[in-house]
């Protein structure tokens, strides 16, 4: 008998104790709509009963309702997932089909009367009011879900609360495929030698291999031409090449995604900014920013503002030496750009600076770093600390969505406590660029597979890093390797949770502002010398990088870091103005949101930027992500992670018993508790204390008096 499309769409299977992995080859566009729509009546069945019919208790209330959201979040999540790593058109029709009953059901189930009326007679009975910390702040975070999705609203409030709700999803959809789908087509090309000198020979020869697909006969090695995706991976087209007017093309490229013609997504965020604040105005808020921080640790946007004043105040003088500086090199050098510095400059002759101060050259490094080595030493550095293993699953039992998918279990005293996919190379077109990581299972006394307390979490780990190439395994660059790093220290997150309720295990409930704490505290260990040379194999010989070398890697790490704070006080403050004004009726700023960005981009850089420069137009953190009035949380989560890497340098980095003290101290609270907690107790549990910028800007050498 053949399975229907929902059965396909959610069949799952296990390995070993690892339960519930999706069946990724099985999700196919021609399935999703049907799939997904019998999943939705199925579930909305359910809850129209659960409205008319359910117990003012956990098991009656709570427990109904976390089985249908999860079913509903499986069955989308895993579309979502799949068209971010393997993105089709067909897929995406497929999935633009439903979304709007999938955002429909949503809302219907977060503006329930009934359910919202039950959750809050359930907090005020004996067993709401003896719940466990856990089943408490799920409850208590419910009830204030619903009231930001408008459950107290009128009939003609309620439906323009959805019907904004879906209007925005679609239009962050567009956004994102845009982006995608100018990736595609995207081209800077070169046809000369002269025009390609400096640039890496990997990225060369991808892009002689994409000016073979796109049909050019003959194309080479040594004539060319070259057809440059403009992506991030070849950013190394400014970083790294002598000509000038290739660098000018590439930059200009890459800073106009989402500007051109076909893909302009202008129209499309002026819209959602609008839309957000009209819904955020319909359940009380003044402006979207204050309905984004009423759910995130930062007290207010006031407080969001103080934080960007006192760290542009420490990077701006620092940011002024060194641009001063690196005009000075240029001039020693005897280039024209010293007289005349543009955009496309800048990243160049920073990495010859670079090269110059520390005596090392950044492309030459990678082949120091193969990712599989990487990868040990990342799990090295993970056993030292918190004591567990890892093992790829390498039978092929486990179901995978490409053939550069990995999947690894993680044990404690030989027993699996997680698991998580990787899926590590850039696939232009097919996989949207960035980084990142997400759940597919998380960890919950109800999803408990036969035998087992608990099911175990399961995530997975998105990077868009050089493939192999010449038969040798990718060679990872340090910013690279920096990323493996954050996005497996959100990993952990999931990985070590303990607590059995899916509502606040693993990063669920943890505060926006603060999930990126524990995978930006992962970062910090790259610059601890003893570990930074284990990363090290040689791609030939083996021979880890010298001491003195890894010593320079490590002092460069403050390396324009004046300059590096300012670029991201300029996205966060960019976000964060428009959020707070634009399309805002009585703000009194009537500027547009690129206006407002121009100002202050001409207040915070001393770098050159391109005339009407926008980060607005690409960046899919605020308009196709998570981090809506949100971008901030970068840095506010960088200020708490410094402060929790100093408890290990204050122990001893070399001290092994008290560096193990302090990283299970730091499992025990900030790893484990999930958002079963706030994030300010879960931090003061685990450091005594609130954190403080010092050791941040001590980190980044912007402390006064570091010169």
């Amino acid at each position: 008998m053949n399975p229907t499309a929902l059965e396909q769409l959610t069949d799952t299977t296990s390995y070993g104790h690892i339960a519930h992995l999706p069946i990724w080859p099985a999700i196919t566009p021609e399935i999703v709509e049907p799939g997904v729509r019998a999943q939705l009546d199925e579930v909305r069945r359910e809850f129209e009963q659960l409205e008319s019919n359910h117990e003012v208790s956990w098991d009656g209330l709570m427990v109904p309702l976390e089985s249908m959201n999860d079913r509903l979040g499986n069955a989308i999540g895993r579309i979502s997932h799949l068209l971010g790593v393997d993105y089709s058109d067909e897929l995406q029709q497929a999935y633009d089909a439903v979304r709007p009953a999938y955002i429909e059901l949503a809302n219907d189930m977060s503006q329930s009367v009934a359910i919202y009326g039950a959750m809050k007679a359930l907090a005020e009975t004996e067993e709401g009011q003896s719940l466990s910390e856990a089943r408490s702040r799920i409850l208590s975070e419910s009830i204030r879900a619903m009231e930001r999705s408008g459950v107290h609203l009128q009939a003609d409030d309620k439906a323009r609360y959805q019907a904004l709700s879906t209007q925005l999803s679609d239009l962050s959809t567009k956004f994102r495929n845009n982006l995608v789908a100018e990736e595609k087509e995207s081209r800077v090309i070169a046809t000369s030698a002269a025009e390609v000198a400096g640039v890496p020979k990997a990225i060369l020869d991808m892009a002689v291999a994409k000016a073979k697909s796109d049909g050019v006969e003959g194309a080479n090695s040594e004539n060319g031409p070259w057809h440059f995706v403009v992506n991030g991976v070849n950013y190394a087209v400014v970083q790294n090449g002598e000509n000038r007017d290739l660098r000018e093309r590439f930059l200009r490229a890459f800073r106009a995604r989402g500007t051109t013609d076909g893909y302009d997504n202008t129209d499309i965020l002026l819209a959602m900014l609008k839309k957000r604040q009209e819904l955020a105005a319909l359940v009380g808020f003044a402006n979207y920013a204050d309905y984004s921080l009423d759910a995130k640790m930062a007290p207010d946007v006031d407080t969001v503002w103080s934080l960007f004043e006192e760290l542009e105040k420490a990077a701006k003088p620092a940011a002024i030496r060194e641009r001063a500086a690196l005009v000075d090199f240029i001039r020693a050098a005897g280039a024209p750009e010293a007289d005349d510095l543009q955009p496309w400059d800048v990243a160049y002759w920073a990495e010859k600076q670079q090269q110059a101060l520390y005596g090392y050259d950044s492309e030459a490094l990678r082949e120091y770093f193969p990712l599989p080595i990487v990868v040990q030493g990342l799990f090295e550095l993970t056993n030292t600390l918190y004591g567990v293993t890892f093992e790829e699953v390498t039978d092929g039992s486990v179901p995978l969505w490409h053939e550069d998918v990995r999947f690894y279990q993680m044990l404690r005293d030989g027993e699996p406590i997680a698991g998580f996919y990787f899926d590590p190379y850039a696939r232009p077109g097919a996989k949207r660029a960035g980084a990142w990581m997400n759940t597919v299972v998380d960890r919950s006394a109800r999803l408990a597979p036969d035998g087992m307390p608990t099911s175990l979490p399961v995530g997975f780990m998105i990077q868009n890093a050089r493939p192999p190439a010449d038969g040798k395994p990718a060679l990872m660059s340090l910013a690279e390797v920096r990323t493996l790093f954050h996005e497996f220290g959100h990993l952990t997150q999931l990985m070590f949770t303990r607590v059995e309720e899916a509502g606040v295990s693993g990063i669920n409930l943890v505060e926006w502002d603060t999930v990126e704490v524990a995978s930006q505290f992962n970062e910090f260990w790259m610059d601890y010398p003893p570990f930074l040379e284990k990363l090290t194999s040689h791609v030939d010989t083996g021979e880890h990088l010298d001491r003195e070398t890894i010593d320079r890697i490590i002092d460069s790490r403050t390396y324009m870091a004046g300059n590096g704070v300012l670029g991201q006080l300029v996205l966060g403050k960019t976000d964060l103005r428009a959020h707070e004004r634009y399309g805002v009726p009585g703000s009194g700023d009537n500027r547009s949101p690129f206006e407002m960005e121009q100002d202050i981009i001409a207040q915070t850089r001393v770098m050159p930027s391109l005339p009407g420069d926008s980060f607005l137009h690409s960046i899919t953190h605020l308009f196709a992500g998570g981090y809506a009035a949100g971008y901030f949380s970068y840095k506010w989560a960088e200020v708490m992670a410094a402060d929790a890497f100093s408890a290990f340098e204050e122990v001893g980095l070399d001290n092994s018993d008290g560096v193990r003290e302090v990283a299970q101290r730091f499992e025990d609270t900030v790893l484990s508790l999930g958002g079963s907690k706030p994030a300010a107790e879960t931090y003061r549990l685990f450091r005594g204390r609130d954190a403080t910028p010092e050791a941040l800007l001590r980190s980044q050498g912007l402390l006064q008096g570091n010169g």
